[in-house]
């Protein structure tokens, strides 16, 4: 079977870094090149993420390039609690062995594409960089298979009871992607809660059985913290692998409809929040197999560093 060839757009945090450990992982994936944006941490905690993670798992030869900074319009948001000061949950990893790429992010989206007809984007964060790209070099509405993004909540959202962060940080971008018609899929908030995972289930799971392993369950632990303090259990979601582990395996999802899809672009309370339309451009995707993702998801334990 030949990979799908696929780059990776990130805000690079604690679920990010497992995302692309998933991507890295599986042989029904190539990334030829990972684009990064503001959005969990600044953006140059992200760069700093990103060429940590794959110097540390041996992957110097994926280029990393340098995305947006800020939204479109929205002024930015990040997510401290979750991720710690520097993205990966205070993890410090070592040093980089790479350096990031000169081309920006929208540039290199546009050539990457270009080279590899058909491409999937796999956006684990805000779309910014999307959006610039498909604003700059309109051909690439024929050129981009597929975008696979993690984002939005058709029921439930993360940062108001409406809006899921990803969508809600640039909602314009959301909007200029959908109006774009590049074939859209959707992993969003309301599949993400149908997956928990206690600390107790993924001690239990044999990830402490490889460094990289280790490093996924060290990633968890202020998740962990920050969840016991809302409620009361030590547990974490995992939105970004979640996407991932979909773009490899579609058969994980459980719940999926075709709709229409709008973003609430108003400056009230419902700002950012994802409202389903008239029409089946997107696909969304509301629920997940726990056990299936968790198939996925064992990878990471094989990645050598």
């Amino acid at each position: 079977m030949t990979p799908k060839k696929i780059v990776i757009d990130t805000d690079c945090g604690v679920d990010d870094a497992v995302a692309i450990m998933i991507a890295l992982a599986s042989p029904e994936l190539a990334v030829c090149g990972i684009t990064t944006v503001s959005g969990n941490v600044p953006l140059d905690h992200v760069m700093d993420n990103v060429l940590r993670l794959l110097s540390f798992l041996d992957r110097t030869d994926v280029p990393v390039f340098r995305g947006a900074s800020l939204p479109l319009v929205e002024r930015p948001r990040h997510v401290t609690d979750i991720h710690g000061m520097n993205g990966l949950g205070n993890v410090e990893l070592p040093p980089p062995r790479m350096v990031e790429q000169a081309a920006r992010a929208p540039e290199a989206i546009a050539r990457l594409a270009r080279d590899n007809p058909g491409l999937t984007l796999l956006t684990l964060g805000p779309l910014t960089n999307v959006a610039i790209a498909v604003n700059l070099y309109p051909d690439l509405k024929g050129r981009i298979g597929e975008i696979v993004a993690m984002g939005g909540g058709v029921e439930a959202g993360n940062v108001t009871p409406f809006a899921e962060f990803n969508f809600y940080a640039d909602p314009e971008s959301v909007q200029f992607v959908l109006d774009s018609g590049i074939p859209l899929s959707v992993l969003t908030w309301d599949a993400t809660l149908t997956v928990v995972h206690t600390e107790e289930e993924l001690a239990a799971a044999g990830f402490a059985g490889s460094a990289s392993g280790r490093l996924f369950l060290d990633l968890q632990k202020l998740p962990f913290s920050y969840f016991e303090k809302l409620h009361g259990t030590r547990s974490t979601m995992l939105p970004d692998p979640l996407t991932a582990a979909y773009l490899v395996d579609r058969g994980i999802a459980r719940r999926t409809i075709r709709s229409g899809l709008r973003m609430e672009l108003d400056r009230g309370e419902r700002r950012g929040a994802s409202v389903l339309a008239e029409g089946q451009e997107a696909n969304i995707v509301l629920s997940v197999d726990k056990a299936g993702f968790m198939k996925l998801l064992s990878r990471v334990i094989a990645l050598r560093p």
